[in-house]
C-alpha cells in the first residue's frame, strides 16, 4: 500500500509539472503525456479505494504508464525530440517521396531540431542537392557543436564539391578541438593526399598514430604516402607494419614485393609475390603473377616466366596491355595468350591502383637507368 501512496504523489508531482508546461508553452504533445499519467492516476486512486494490494506486474506497469514514460518524454524534449516530430518521420520513412515533405514541416514548427534538420541533410544529399545538405549539416552544427561525425559529413561533401580549402579549415578546426578523432584526422590525410600535399598528409597520419596506434589504416596511408614521395625505405617500413597488424596485408604485400623489386632484391621480392597467389582480390592475385613472371625473366628462366605471365593475364586479361608495353617481356611477346575481357574481383581502389602503377614505372625507370649505367660503363672500358 505504501508502494502505491508514494507512486500516487509522485503521478500527482508530474501531471502538475506537465500541466504548467502545457499552458505556458501551448504544446499539444503534452495533452498526450497528460493522458497517460490520468490513466495511471486512476489505476493508482482505484487501487487505494478498493484496498487490495496489487501483483509486481500491475505495479511495473502503472509505473511505465505514469512515470517513465513522461520522463522519457521530457528527456526527449530537452534533447529537442518530439513526439509528433517522430511520428513525421516515421510517416515520411514509409514512403521515401514523402520524406522531405515531413522533415520540412517539422523543421517548420520545431526550427532547431536536430534529428528533423540532420535527415534532411542526408536526404539532400543521396539526391545530389549538394549545396543544400552543406546549408543543412551547417544548421545541425549550429545546433549541436559536439556532432564530430557532422563535421566531417560536411567536410566529405566539401570535398566533393571541390571545395577542398573549407574542407581542410573544417577538419583542422574538428582536430584542434578533439586532436584524438580518428576519422576526421583519416579524411584531412587523405584530402591533402588528393591534392598531392604528402608532406602535410605526413603531418597529420603521425599526429593520428600518436592517439591510434594499432589502426592498420595509418601506417598503410603512410605507406603510400612515402611512394608517392619515392622515399621507399620509410614506405616499405609502413607497409611492414600494416601487413603486421593483418589487415590490408594482401596489398600491403604487393606493395612490398614491388619496392623490393626497385631495390633489385628479387629474392625478398618473390617471397612477397609468393604470399598473394591465393589472394581473393584477383587484381593482386594477376600483378602478383606478373611481376613473377618479370623476376623470371631477369633471372633468366624464360619457361617460368611465359607460365606466370598467361596465368596473369588468365586472372586478369586487361593486365595483357601492362605486359605489351613493358619492353622486358619483349623476349616472350609471341608466348603469350590475349584473353577476352572480363569482370575480375577486386576490392582496390583508384588510390591503390595508382600507388601499383607508380611502383611499377618506378622499377621500369630504375632498370632502365641501370641498362643505361651498365652500357656506359662498357663503353668507357672498350675506349
Amino acid at each position: 500500500m505504501i508502494q502505491i501512496i508514494l507512486l500516487c504523489i509522485a503521478t500527482i508531482a508530474l501531471f502538475v509539472y506537465t500541466f504548467i508546461h502545457l499552458v505556458k508553452e501551448n504544446n499539444a504533445n503534452y495533452v498526450y503525456v497528460l493522458a497517460l499519467e490520468f490513466i495511471g492516476l486512476i489505476a493508482e486512486f482505484i487501487s487505494l479505494l478498493t484496498t487490495k494490494t496489487l501483483n509486481i506486474v500491475l505495479i511495473l506497469l502503472i509505473l511505465i504508464i505514469s512515470i517513465i514514460l513522461p520522463i522519457i518524454y521530457f528527456v526527449l524534449e530537452h534533447k529537442n525530440i518530439h513526439i509528433d516530430e517522430i511520428i513525421n518521420i516515421a510517416k515520411g520513412k514509409k514512403n521515401e517521396e514523402n520524406l522531405k515533405k515531413y522533415l520540412l514541416k517539422n523543421i517548420e514548427k520545431y526550427p532547431n531540431s536536430y534529428i528533423s534538420h540532420k535527415m534532411l541533410a542526408k536526404y539532400y544529399e543521396k539526391n545530389n542537392e549538394k549545396d543544400k545538405a552543406e546549408d543543412e549539416y551547417l544548421i545541425v552544427i549550429g545546433i549541436n557543436p559536439k556532432d564530430y561525425e557532422t563535421y566531417c559529413d560536411l567536410a566529405k561533401l566539401f570535398h566533393e564539391n571541390k571545395k577542398d580549402e573549407d574542407a581542410k579549415r573544417l577538419l583542422q578546426d574538428l582536430l584542434n578541438q578533439k586532436p584524438d578523432y580518428y576519422s576526421a584526422s583519416i579524411l584531412l590525410g587523405n584530402i591533402l593526399y588528393d591534392n598531392e600535399q604528402y608532406k602535410e598528409a605526413i603531418l597529420i597520419y603521425n599526429e593520428a598514430l600518436r592517439y591510434s596506434p594499432s589502426e592498420y589504416y595509418l601506417y598503410y596511408c603512410l605507406g603510400m604516402t612515402y611512394t608517392m614521395l619515392n622515399d621507399f625505405q620509410n614506405a616499405k617500413e609502413y607497409y611492414m607494419k600494416a601487413a603486421k597488424i593483418n589487415s590490408l596485408k594482401d596489398i600491403s604485400n604487393l606493395n612490398l614485393g614491388q619496392i623490393y623489386l626497385i631495390f633489385r632484391e628479387f629474392d625478398e621480392a618473390e617471397k612477397y609475390f609468393f604470399e598473394e597467389l591465393n589472394c581473393d582480390d584477383e587484381k593482386i592475385q594477376a600483378n602478383s603473377y606478373l611481376y613473377l613472371a618479370k623476376i623470371n625473366l631477369l633471372k633468366n628462366n624464360i619457361e617460368k616466366a611465359i607460365i606466370y605471365a598467361n596465368t596473369s593475364i588468365e586472372i586478369y586479361p586487361e593486365i595483357a596491355k601492362k605486359i605489351e608495353n613493358d619492353a622486358t617481356f619483349g623476349i616472350i611477346l609471341g608466348k603469350i595468350k590475349i584473353k577476352p575481357a572480363k569482370e575480375v574481383k577486386s576490392k582496390l581502389n583508384n588510390k591503390e591502383i595508382s600507388i601499383i602503377e607508380h611502383l611499377g614505372k618506378t622499377y621500369n625507370l630504375v632498370e632502365n637507368l641501370a641498362d643505361n649505367m651498365k652500357i656506359e660503363k662498357i663503353e668507357k672500358e672498350r675506349y
